[in-house]
């Protein structure tokens, strides 16, 4: 079996930047840079999981939580994203 290290640093690494995007004070703009960050990370990794051999099963635990935490931040994004227009419908309603 393979070095289990690298993938822990990455699982860990993953997890850490999770937690920062999962402060609710957050500015859009530090939001935005956040998940711009960790797109480039996983991208940057893709390489090294497509090679990498079976995960173990803690592994695999973790990757399925990681997976939960990202689709939170999704849908956490889409709403972010949909404020501005729920906002400026609110607006045009109101000077009606």
């Amino acid at each position: 079996m393979s070095d289990p290290a690298p993938i822990d640093d990455m699982l860990q690494r993953v997890e850490q930047m999770l937690d920062a995007l999962d402060v609710s004070d957050l500015s859009s703009t530090e939001f935005r840079d956040g998940c711009d960050q960790l797109e480039r990370y996983l991208n940057d990794q893709k390489a090294s999981l497509m090679a990498g051999g079976a995960l173990s099963e803690p592994h695999k635990s973790r990757v399925a939580v990681i997976i939960e935490r990202l689709a939170g931040l999704q849908k956490r994004a889409e709403t972010r994203a949909n404020i501005p227009t729920g906002l400026q419908k609110y607006i045009a309603e109101q000077s009606d």
